[in-house]
């Protein structure tokens, strides 16, 4: 049996706390006082390239995975098989809570034959699965893949693309504009295709190149890309609108998704041996139901909130914000957990 790669365990786990804690604390950002969101500006760069960690990971497991048999419909057939029930279960929840409750939190949603066949189709019933719709379909491509001599080659031109993208959906919001829509941009797999590749990329060489200290080009880079994204942040009116897609979606910040991505893995083969490194691992293994369900867990904590206080939903307070975050991650691992204890076979339905 293979070798578990420790490291990968903690740095999910690291990752999907941040997406959570990201998710709950930036919610409604516009509402904060302006000295909370002075604040938060600084954090905000470092919520999104954790993203990349997981496409990373699964390409690293992918090529591992596919490279046992190196049958296409078989790999491809697995992949479905887990991500296809809870996708579908989740996307009907989503879909649902939207129609009768998305006024709450100042949402619309126009019921018709075409927005629910998307929802199901293109991840839009619940934003946050962009992730699992690219995911799947770079899952697909796969076996293509692994038959590339100079993967190398592809990457280069993927990551071309991926600023080139990123460039089209941003710079025009300098001027007011907007060329692609933000649910486009997400949903694209070429945008996040580099990730998966360099995972690939990496295990087919059997590097981990994670084991060393990330070279001092890797911490120039971070800190110019940390810089620029910045001046994005400072420079952009609609940021104040829309704070958390602008950020992610901007040129600077697919270059700190590209720097920051050995430093994560740097961190994380270093903290195998801390004590907290086990705490991290538990989320790690969880990191897709959590990801899934901690937004129908954070909606729920907040309704507890509003015969207190009413405009919960719609103003965001930092304190309770970074309450819920904690809170609905606590929550998630433990059902979870409880869920795989009882019924493993459940467990793989609706996670």
């Amino acid at each position: 049996m293979e070798k578990r790669i420790e490291e990968f365990d903690i740095l999910k786990g690291f990752g999907i706390l941040t997406v959570v804690m990201f998710h709950s604390v930036f919610y409604n950002f516009q509402t904060y006082d302006s000295i909370t969101r002075r604040i938060l500006y600084f954090f905000g760069p470092f919520g999104t390239p954790v993203v990349v960690i997981f496409f990373f990971v699964s390409g690293f497991l992918g090529y591992k995975s596919y490279e046992k048999n190196k049958n296409p419909w078989n790999f491809i057939s697995k992949k479905l098989k887990v991500f296809l029930p809870p996708y579908f279960l989740w996307s009907t929840i989503y879909i649902i809570l939207g129609i009768y409750f998305g006024h709450y939190a100042g949402m619309s949603y126009n019921l018709n034959f075409w927005n629910i066949l998307s929802g199901y189709l293109f991840a839009t019933a619940y934003l946050p699965f962009y992730f699992l719709f690219a995911l799947l379909i770079l899952f697909i491509f796969t076996p293509y893949f692994f038959g590339i001599k100079k993967l190398m080659s592809l990457m280069v031109i993927l990551f071309i693309f991926g600023m080139a993208f990123t460039s089209l959906y941003y710079i025009p919001q300098y001027y007011g504009h907007m060329i692609v829509a933000s649910t486009i941009t997400y949903r694209n797999p070429l945008l996040w295709a580099f990730f998966y590749l360099w995972g690939m990329y990496a295990s087919k060489n059997g590097r981990l190149f994670w084991t060393k200290i990330p070279s001092w080009w890797v911490w120039v880079g971070l800190c110019f890309s940390y810089a620029g994204t910045m001046l994005m942040i400072l420079t952009v009116p609609k940021l104040t609108f829309d704070y958390e897609a602008y950020v992610a979606l901007s040129p600077f910040e697919y270059l700190l998704y590209f720097f920051s991505m050995p430093v994560f893995l740097w961190i994380s083969y270093l903290a195998r041996y801390k004590a907290y490194s086990s705490v991290l691992s538990i989320f790690g293994k969880h990191s897709l139901d959590i990801y899934i369900d901690h937004v129908l867990i954070m909606g729920l904590i907040l309704a507890v909130f509003v015969p207190f206080i009413p405009s919960v939903t719609s103003k965001s307070n930092f304190y309770i914000q970074f309450s819920v975050g904690v809170t609905t991650c606590l929550i998630a691992v433990g059902i979870g957990m409880i869920v795989k204890f009882i019924s493993k076979k459940f467990y793989d339905i609706i996670f």
